[in-house]
């Protein structure tokens, strides 16, 4: 099982990884920026390895928005199977907006790493 986290906090990512790992992800990738996470999901687009079954991003990333994230799968038809955790600071008024992208998840930080491995353990691994 293969999630990727993008977050612009060390310390969030820290704790997102570790969340993932006793959540029963194998395999974990991270990223800090939109533009690297972009990057690294265009090169599994266009090769042959396996895109990540979830992605666990923060709607802000500093100077980017996770928003541009979820346009980018969202206009990606392969990336269509790709679930979408949101797990971020900004207020539930963002909740809405990220229903409308297809979003599975949404979990304030504030919430902790409890309600974030809860959504990670919600992940379909069944879908095709």
């Amino acid at each position: 099982m293969f999630v990727l986290v993008v977050d612009n906090s060390p310390d969030d990512i820290l704790l997102a990884v570790k969340t993932a790992r006793s959540a029963g992800f194998t395999e974990i990738d991270a990223r800090c920026s939109l533009e690297s996470a972009q990057s690294w999901l265009e090169k599994r687009l266009q090769g042959t390895l396996p895109l990540p079954i979830a992605i666990v991003v923060d709607l802000d990333l500093g100077l980017d928005s996770g928003y541009e994230l979820l346009r980018f799968r969202h206009a990606t038809p392969a990336m269509s199977n790709v679930q979408i955790i949101v797990w971020t600071q900004l207020g539930d008024e963002n909740r809405e907006i990220c229903e409308l992208f297809g979003v599975e998840f949404y979990i304030p930080k504030w919430k902790g790493a409890e309600a974030l491995q809860e959504a990670l353990q919600g992940v379909n691994l069944t879908r095709p």
